[in-house]
């Protein structure tokens, strides 16, 4: 009975060291998530979040393939960051990935202070301590803000002091006014709208002098509703925003934040590379409206008496009328 007992004991002990070696084995084999954070559809999956509504940087759209394979609606990120992201999340075997979506980014932001999201991919610097993140350094795009005007009344500014007594308008979506309200004189009056279609109308219409915003969504935005001939791009920058990758630190997934960065910074080291991307989706997002008629607006003063005629969308107003 002793010698039987001994036995099961050493097969037992034996088993336990095996598989010890054998985690520790996979473990130096492998050193990426294989259990957890959407590794391989394991476990749930790795909950990632941003801009919902900002061309070129992201959007949310359906899922066209999976659509058209079993009838279901799916909606997603597409943009200039997702395939860096996912790419870089598949490398560290992260495979399955839950996009949150909210209408307001300050949402977005307070899914990470609570740990509902588990990386929010288009984060400006706000304190660690007030935000609940843990950035990535470095940033991985710069994206300045500019003033946009009407090019038949164009506003070069060297310091938004020059902006004194007009008025302006930014989008809502962008984030930018808490960012530059600060910066701007005490008389600035600022309109913050929803959406490009608004902000892009109060100017051309003459409601706004000039738009604060960022020349990578205004490029887009503006080829989009075919009203880039009709618009002025400053060349001087307002405020500089720069965007990190930012874990929460309520998320258990924090442990692989520094696998994942070496793999994401490498994709971003290559600078000329980087900016061939952020156009490239630039032509992705006017590609997709192509179709679309010119933008509708009621022309400023300035434009009507600027050419004999002036595009409204889809009628043309003669400036002899």
């Amino acid at each position: 009975m002793k010698k039987t007992y001994a036995i099961m004991m050493a097969m037992f002990a034996f088993f336990i060291f095996a598989g010890s070696v054998s985690a520790a084995s996979m473990k130096k084999n492998n050193p990426y998530p294989t259990e957890n954070c959407g590794a391989n559809g394991m476990s749930d999956s790795f909950i990632i979040v941003g801009f919902k509504n900002y061309p070129p940087f992201s959007w949310v759209e359906r899922d066209e393939e999976l659509f058209a394979e079993r009838n279901i609606e799916v909606f997603k990120y597409q943009g200039f960051i997702l395939d860096p992201l996912k790419q870089s999340l598949k490398d560290i075997n992260i495979i399955w990935t839950k996009d949150l979506f909210f209408d307001d980014f300050k949402d977005a932001q307070k899914s990470m202070l609570h740990g509902k999201a588990d990386l929010l991919f288009t984060s400006y610097y706000i304190d660690e301590s007030k935000s609940g993140q843990d950035y990535i350094y470095p940033a991985y795009f710069g994206n300045p803000f500019i003033v946009v005007s009407r090019n038949t009344k164009k506003i070069d500014v060297q310091d938004p002091s020059e902006l004194k007594g007009l008025k302006g308008v930014v989008r809502r979506e962008e984030e930018v006014e808490s960012l530059i309200r600060g910066i701007l004189p005490t008389d600035t009056k600022l309109d913050v709208v929803d959406g490009p279609e608004t902000a892009f109308r109060m100017l051309l219409s003459g409601e706004a002098d000039f738009m604060i915003t960022s020349p990578y969504a205004a490029d887009a935005e503006a080829k989009r509703f075919k009203i880039k001939d009709k618009l002025h791009f400053g060349n001087k920058v307002i405020r500089h925003i720069k965007y990190f990758m930012a874990f929460s630190k309520m998320s258990d997934c924090r442990q692989y934040k520094d696998v994942f960065a070496e793999k994401f910074n490498e994709r971003f080291k290559n600078k000329a590379e980087v900016e061939k991307l952020i156009h490239k989706y630039i032509k992705i997002w006017v590609d997709k409206h192509t179709d679309e008629p010119p933008l509708e607006y009621v022309p400023a003063q300035d434009l009507v008496a600027s050419a004999p005629f002036v595009q409204t969308g889809q009628m043309s107003t003669s400036a002899a009328q």
